[in-house]
């Protein structure tokens, strides 16, 4: 079984947690995968399908795409069929694109607003900020706007005639259970960027204080810092 431990989370060999927010582990998947799963694929599901009501032959704009939700969320919106439209590095466009992107615009580069011709219909922040603000100018009236970092302003979204909601992941069995079957079928995949022995958990936390992304992933370098991949996420092997 895999799944979500609880709110505060857990350093442990064993323990309960509700049937409700674990399901099987896919069976091609090692226990590191599978631990690397939950938390990020069901905030993407969640994010573009129960909040952004996402459907097959939309267009999605989705911020912080190469991160470790961003990249499941390329992957769950392509498959359901919508065109995907990511920000990131532009060192990110080939992982991207292999996801199953149809554009990577390089944040450093250029704005969004300014280079798309034809507004999306869900707009996925997974970034905030300004971001979050230029991003009422892209979307289609009647669009949502999804954020898993911040409020959205109700009065800018009434103004843009939009739908704005500030997401909290809800764990679901059922959900869960649904991307374990993608995953089995080679459909979507996991990424994991490190994984550290249980006794070695204090280091994987200097390892993210070291190596804390930008907004848009990106890992900072100089003297001294270890350059770490942009996507994927760290875990403890218990045994």
């Amino acid at each position: 079984m895999f799944g979500i431990s609880g709110m505060g989370g857990a350093y442990a060999e064993y323990l309960a947690v509700k049937p409700a927010a674990i399901a099987r582990k896919p069976s091609n998947l090692t226990f590191e995968e599978a631990a690397s799963v939950p938390v990020a694929s069901q905030t993407a599901w969640q994010g573009i399908f129960t909040h952004g009501h996402l459907e097959k032959g939309q267009t999605i704009l989705i911020h912080g795409g190469a991160g470790a939700v961003g990249a499941y969320a390329v992957q769950l919106a392509s498959h359901a069929g919508a065109t995907v439209i990511a920000t990131a590095s532009g060192a990110d466009e080939a992982y991207l694109t292999s996801l199953g992107a149809s554009r990577v615009i390089d944040y450093r580069e250029a704005q969004f607003e300014k280079v798309l011709r034809d507004k999306v219909d869900v707009v996925f922040d997974l970034i905030g900020g300004d971001t979050q603000q230029r991003s009422f100018l892209v979307l289609k009236e009647g669009g949502y706007l999804v954020s898993a970092r911040q409020p959205v302003s109700q009065e800018e979204a009434a103004r843009h005639r939009v739908s704005g909601v500030m997401m909290r992941l809800a764990p679901s069995a059922d959900v869960l259970g649904r991307i374990a079957r993608l995953l089995e079928e080679g459909t979507i995949r996991p990424d994991v960027a490190n994984v550290y022995a249980l006794q070695d958990a204090a280091q994987a936390w200097k390892h993210i204080a070291g190596n804390l992304p930008g907004v848009h992933g990106i890992a900072p370098s100089g003297p001294g810092t270890e350059r770490r991949r942009s996507h994927g996420k760290l875990v403890l092997r218990v045994a």
